[in-house]
């Protein structure tokens, strides 16, 4: 079991190896055949190569794709954030990893070429795009802390931007704010927004532990899986028992936080499918099977493990 206040005392180099081996002990790569004509695909990545080593849910979907596309052989560019993307002469397609801003969508619908966009809501622009289910889940998670007698729950929400500095709002948390305001339960200052890393979930914590006190929520909603490992290291540094005095739930199931200790409630994405159906849904634009944008929602599922009240 990994204890949450070592995952934050080893270099970042080491931390990233740790949590990269444990998404591969939950990962088997399919074996691939040779390829023939079928043509090539850019694989296009939001992140840095660096950055998707700290966050496992984008590499797990790009895993998948590039499974995928391997199979159907399928030639594979693979171009990251940090690099130039690659020339659009000889592409067949392109399945962008991400969230990208009004312009560098439209850069994509300029090429004509094919594109299927992975885990951001891209129909009103005109493009395919596969995501995951944020409501069911978030629905589930408040009716469970209100089942558990929670009256006082928080969140710490995730922040991000896009490479061209376009500031981007979480889904989950206007989900959240929305069905707590339904049931009387909102409360702006439980809500702490930062971003998207375990050093942002150790400081959103410790600020929530500090500025609240005693008033601190039982029960946290944590927008991703990174976040939530940060945010346990801080309530433990703290000695605030969990889950007797604070519930935890996560999002997004890295194989890390069943290594935890408490092991760590979440919602599984299926991160790995979502690759997969990015090729399939790319395939029908390219066999004609489908000649208009679709998004192609995948549901999610609540995992309950030791960080939650049972």
């Amino acid at each position: 079991m990994l204890n949450a206040d070592t995952t934050l005392q080893v270099s970042a180099e080491t931390r990233q190896r740790i949590f990269a081996a444990a998404e591969d002990l939950n990962y088997t790569k399919k074996k691939t055949h040779p390829k023939t004509a079928a043509g090539k695909v850019a694989v296009l990545e939001w992140y840095s190569q660096a950055a998707e080593m700290d966050d496992l849910y984008y590499r797990n979907i790009r895993f998948g794709v590039e499974n995928a596309l391997s199979n159907a052989d399928f030639d594979i560019v693979r171009s990251f954030s940090d690099q130039q993307l690659p020339e659009t002469d000889g592409l067949t397609g392109i399945i962008a990893l991400g969230k990208y801003s009004p312009d560098q969508l439209a850069a994509f619908a300029a090429t004509k070429l094919p594109v299927v966009v992975v885990d951001q809501d891209t129909l009103s622009a005109g493009i395919s795009c596969v995501t995951t289910d944020f409501v069911a889940p978030l629905r589930q998670i408040l009716q469970l802390f209100i089942d558990q007698k929670q009256t006082k729950i928080g969140m710490l929400a995730g922040q991000e931007e896009t490479t061209d500095h376009q500031l981007l709002a979480d889904p989950r948390t206007e989900i959240l704010t929305t069905l707590l305001q339904a049931h009387s339960l909102y409360n702006e200052h439980f809500i702490f927004t930062g971003p998207f890393t375990i050093d942002s979930g150790y400081q959103l914590m410790n600020d929530a532990i500090k500025t609240l006190g005693s008033s601190l929520p039982t029960a946290f909603f944590i927008a991703n899986d990174t976040l939530a490992i940060g945010a346990i290291k801080a309530l433990q540094e703290h000695h605030v028992a969990i889950p007797d005095r604070v519930s935890v739930i996560g999002f997004n199931d890295l194989a890390v936080g069943r290594y935890l200790s408490p092991s760590l409630s979440t919602v599984h994405v299926a991160t790995t499918e979502m690759g997969q159906q990015a090729v399939r849904v790319l395939q029908s634009q390219l066999d004609g099977t489908t000649s208009v944008p679709v998004n192609l929602k995948l549901s999610s599922q609540l995992i309950l493990r030791q960080s939650n009240q049972h």
